[in-house]
């Protein structure tokens, strides 16, 4: 249950639902390995993330590729409200006196210890 929550968060709350257009990076990679066999993945990788794409035709597909773009999943607004003035009205204090009795007595309760715990006796 909790892993499940931890996923549910992860790909609604931060880019890891990106992940899942996997497929499609896999897809589109076989689609510029059957136009040109000497394309490598890391050539693949490179061109699609780091440098220039030779081919400009599919650039709506490029776009596609996981990490390519962007979503807007979070989104963090502050509101700047204008300092509130505090008030602090004196507060009177009353003392409160107690009483207190105490007891000397040596057996305060009907029954002792002393009667329950004995040992067993014969009859």
């Amino acid at each position: 249950m909790a892993i499940s929550f931890v996923i549910v968060y992860l790909f609604g709350a931060t880019e890891a639902s990106q992940l899942l257009k996997l497929p499609v990076l896999v897809q589109h990679y076989y689609e510029h390995k059957a136009g040109n066999a000497s394309v490598t993945l890391v050539k693949f990788l490179h061109m699609h993330y780091m440098g220039h794409d030779d081919n400009d035709d599919d650039n709506l597909r490029d776009m596609q590729l996981p990490f390519k773009t962007m979503n807007d999943c979070c989104m963090i607004a502050f509101n700047n409200l204008p300092p509130q003035k505090i008030q602090m009205n004196e507060v009177v204090a009353y003392e409160v006196q107690q009483e207190f009795t105490l007891l000397n007595d040596a057996a305060p309760f009907s029954i002792s210890v002393e009667d329950i715990f004995q040992p067993p006796r014969l009859a």
